[in-house]
């Protein structure tokens, strides 16, 4: 029997983004009912129509890909990935354009957590030995770091139905993740097909911050740009209000968006904020952040925070298409529940 874990790192996602002032409107008490089970979905019909809890608790059977890919999976949406899905992105190269859109930030970025930064000069003997190293920690969940979340990040509520796959939360120890961990997708990479929905352009402009996407403004983008999200797609969506989206107010996607995301087998989802709305909409106390509460444990979809769209907006504009080969690459960090990336797409 394993020595008992120190439980002081099973906080609160909400505490470690918000801090603690903020927690209390989070919502997952022990006396709330249980989710429907999150079996594979042989689904029935899929509820788009998902404007509560208790509508989003009916939908999770039709929502869940446990079991889609066998017992043993591990990259869950990113199965949707192939060789010939790679193929066809590799093919939409044609001008050579190259634009990293992750965020430029510093160690006086505002909102970085808990940030360790020292910069080492060092001078050996010999003139060609001089140079410098530096040392660098932060947490890199939250709204400041581009970054790619594991699918050990976010548990099934309480963790009572475990992990994305049914894999338990015991898995997940002071030493890392056993199971579901960066590496998984660091070993695959993230390489296909990038479509960019400007959500913003199709309003006119950024939308303000603490905003709503429903799947209603996903389909004006593809319509806008004469593209559609398809199988293995990593899906950008941009409200235009890049940094100034925060824990305490930001735009993201309404629940209804978890369907169309699944319908239209998406593998990575993506935005310029966290893709979840802050705060939380009425109706929705318990799946306070339905985007990371169901798409990760449920769907097994990564998600890709706090990308740079307007560099990537306006390479699109630039080349007059929206649709991209796009290459992302975890570091291989066994048992991450996250890893900072600059995402590379070329036209």
């Amino acid at each position: 029997m394993t020595e008992p874990m120190d439980v002081s790192y099973r906080l609160s996602r909400r505490s470690l983004i918000a801090g603690a002032a903020a927690l209390a409107v989070a919502g997952c008490g022990s006396e709330t009912t249980e989710p429907a089970s999150a079996k594979p979905s042989t689904a029935p019909t899929p509820i788009t129509a998902i404007e509560n809890d208790a509508d989003l608790e009916r939908a999770l059977p039709s929502l869940s890909n446990w079991g889609r890919w066998g017992g043993d999976d591990q990259i869950g949406t990113l199965n949707f990935m192939t060789p010939q899905t790679t193929l066809a992105a590799v093919a939409l190269i044609r001008t050579g354009r190259v634009v990293p859109f992750a965020r430029e930030i510093s160690s006086t970025t505002p909102n970085l957590r808990d940030v360790t930064y020292k910069m080492k000069r060092y001078d050996d003997p010999l003139p060609e030995e001089s140079g410098c190293i530096d040392e660098i920690g932060m947490t890199y969940h939250g709204f400041a770091v581009t970054h790619v979340d594991a699918l050990c990040h976010i548990f099934t509520p309480e963790g009572k139905q475990g992990m994305y796959n049914g894999y338990s939360v015991e898995e997940v120890t002071e030493g890392g993740a056993q199971r579901l961990g960066i590496e998984k997708i660091g070993e695959i990479g993230i390489v296909g097909r990038g479509v960019l929905l400007d959500v913003a352009e199709v309003r006119g402009g950024p939308l303000e911050v603490g905003s709503v996407i429903r799947p209603d403004d996903l389909e004006a983008a593809e319509r806008l740009h004469d593209v559609r999200v398809g199988e293995g797609d990593i899906v950008f969506v941009r409200n235009g209000g890049g940094v100034g989206n925060t824990y305490q107010r930001g735009t993201g996607l309404h629940a209804s968006c978890l369907s169309w995301l699944r319908e239209r087998r998406a593998s990575v989802l993506s935005s310029d904020s966290d893709s979840d709305v802050h705060p939380p909409l009425p109706g929705f106390e318990r799946w306070t952040e339905p985007m990371h509460m169901v798409l990760i444990p449920y769907l097994g979809m990564p998600i890709l925070d706090n990308t740079d769209l307007d560099a990537l907006a306006k390479a699109c504009a630039a080349e007059k298409r929206w649709a991209f080969f796009v290459s992302v690459a975890p570091w291989r960090f066994k048992g991450a529940t996250s890893s900072p990336v600059n995402p590379i797409a070329i036209f």
